[in-house]
């Protein structure tokens, strides 16, 4: 709503190319089978988009070409698609000459053939009260530029405008944007893709308010915090409902304390020093997730000695699905974890998954799990109540010829929701870094993080989840940085001039915590879980803006 008092101000923000820079590159090994059958493995993020890619090639049958991976040193988004060629050319050799192909591609050229986050443009406009700060309107134009192909970065795009509002109440609130094709390679989807760029700049109206009405930045923003009963523009649910939870102000209000305390020292120390300035933000991130894309299957056998194999349609790229989907077994079962292993994940075992990506792959495998666990535990059931023992109800069971395999299907698409997100996971962190003004040498002191992972499936993981995406995003804001010029060629195509973070990049101190005993209320949660891999990207924004705030 607008006053005689509101302003409005405009400003842009652009954010670079990012790469993948996977641990493991680019790699596959294809194996001649008996008549035209194919064994391929590759180091992907969707096995059944390379058995029917190369199925498709090479005129075969899908069931000719079984796709397998034990796991992949990392993914991000990178082996969604651009393992292609990679996985198709050792298939092709393998077909053709009858002998056992292998491809692992050299560091320079898998990161020349592999784009990465699309560079971005943001153009804002934001009203506000003049004097009080609250926010009457924002809105966001994007330009995404997607390279000579731009099928990935219209779906990035999407990400961009439906994840633009953050945390915050804008009033009036629009977001639009468009994809540019270039000549550069084609950009693909990375871990946290659009949202890291578009709620940076959301940030930045922010703090352009804050600037503009001569406020603290951390008051700008408690005021214009959703308040728990409101509505987002992308989601019908009330945040806060019972089915939709809203814990930003919690975690807000556990951490204003020590923000207070350190904006209180950091400006004594700023006041004492001339050439060496620090600056503190924090920064919130309500992440959406809808949960109807993701349906992935599982197979679990009990053996007669009592060991138990699950299989899943998902890619252990690092980050521990199958340490969840071990544990939710034994958990379902009954049975000792040390029990439980998991198999590779294979397309003749588990087919037809979709794509691991987008933060939601372990819970919908630990979903499917629980329900192929929980055919066994029936058809068992009598078993255990009788013999006591896990070893000895199995061992009674297979006496009787029960059969102990069962699959599990997730897919969690209902008539009501649709696109509709199902939850959020929220999250808060607090940098504090320190400038030299004469070098421009950054040294972040500290980064403090606050997250709502509701019942975390291993919360190990998931604390490991936050860090590694801290880390990251540092190199997104801090350290990365690769040009295209203008025939499309991209520079930074090795470690000599593309830098990723190293040991003297990370922050001198990195606390994550998690908020007790708040299970996600959501219909579609599995045992109470939320998201974990992309929801933390965004939070190291905090170290950008507490950066800005040291210099200005």
């Amino acid at each position: 709503k607008t006053t005689a008092s509101t302003k409005t101000v405009s400003g842009a923000f652009s954010t670079p190319l990012q790469k993948h820079f996977h641990m493991e590159t680019h790699s596959a090994r294809c194996v001649p089978g008996e008549g035209s059958r194919l064994l391929l493995t590759a180091s992907t993020q969707d096995p059944t988009l390379t058995q029917t890619v190369t199925a498709s090639l090479l005129g075969l049958r899908a069931a000719d070409v079984v796709v397998s991976c034990r796991r992949a040193g990392g993914g991000f988004g990178g082996k969604l698609t651009l393992h292609l060629p990679a996985a198709t050319s050792v298939a092709l050799v393998a077909a053709k000459l009858g002998v056992p192909a292998r491809y692992h591609a050299d560091r320079r050229d898998d990161m020349a053939m592999t784009g990465g986050r699309e560079a971005t443009e943001c153009d804002y406009e934001v009203s506000f009260d003049a004097v009080t700060g609250a926010l009457a309107s924002y809105a966001a134009t994007f330009a995404v530029e997607g390279g000579h192909a731009t099928q990935d970065a219209v779906g990035d795009l999407s990400m961009a405008v439906q994840w633009s509002d953050n945390c915050y109440d804008s009033g009036r609130h629009d977001a639009k944007g468009k994809v540019l094709k270039t000549r550069a390679p084609r950009s693909s989807s990375m871990r946290s893709p659009g949202v890291i760029q578009s709620q940076c700049c959301r940030e930045l109206a922010i703090v352009r308010v804050a600037h503009e009405t001569r406020r603290p930045v951390h008051e700008v923003q408690e005021l214009n915090f959703y308040k728990v009963g409101q509505k987002f523009p992308y989601g019908s649910k009330p945040l806060g409902s019972p089915t939709f939870n809203y814990t930003i102000p919690e975690l807000y209000a556990a951490l204003k304390p020590k923000l207070l305390a350190r904006l209180d020292a950091v400006d004594q120390f700023n006041e004492a020093n001339a050439w060496r300035k620090r600056g503190v933000h924090v920064m919130p991130t309500k992440y959406i997730m809808a949960m109807d894309f993701w349906k992935v299957p599982a197979l679990v056998h009990v053996y007669g000695d009592g060991s138990v194999q699950v299989a899943h349609g998902g890619c252990e790229l690092g980050q521990g699905i199958h340490t969840k989907v071990a544990a939710v077994a034994a958990y379902a079962l009954g049975c000792d974890l040390a029990l439980v292993t998991v198999a590779d994940t294979s397309t003749d075992k588990t087919p037809n998954s979709v794509a691991t990506g987008g933060s939601g792959t372990s819970e919908s495998c630990c979903g499917a799990t629980l329900k192929a666990c929980a055919t066994l535990k029936k058809r068992l059931a009598p078993y255990v109540a009788k013999h006591g023992t896990w070893a000895d109800a199995v061992a009674a069971a297979l006496a009787d010829a029960v059969e102990l395999s069962a699959t599990g299907w997730n897919d969690l698409r209902t008539s009501e929701t649709g696109d509709d997100p199902d939850y959020a996971t929220y999250g808060l962190a607090l940098a504090e870094v320190e400038v030299d003004c004469l070098s421009g040498e950054v040294e972040v002191r500290e980064v403090d993080v606050r997250m709502d992972q509701g019942s975390s499936l291993n919360s190990d993981v998931d604390v490991g989840q936050v860090e590694g995406a801290i880390i990251m995003a540092l190199g997104f804001y801090l350290t990365e940085h690769c040009a295209v010029d203008a025939s499309g060629k991209q520079s930074g195509d090795g470690t000599w001039e593309y830098k990723p973070p190293m040991v003297a990049d990370v922050p001198l101190e990195l606390r994550v915590s998690m908020l007790a005993r708040t299970p996600n209320p959501s219909a579609v949660a599995v045992l109470g879980s939320k998201a974990s891999g992309e929801p933390p990207m965004q939070l190291a924004a905090s170290v950008f803006f507490a950066l800005r705030a040291a210099v200005a």
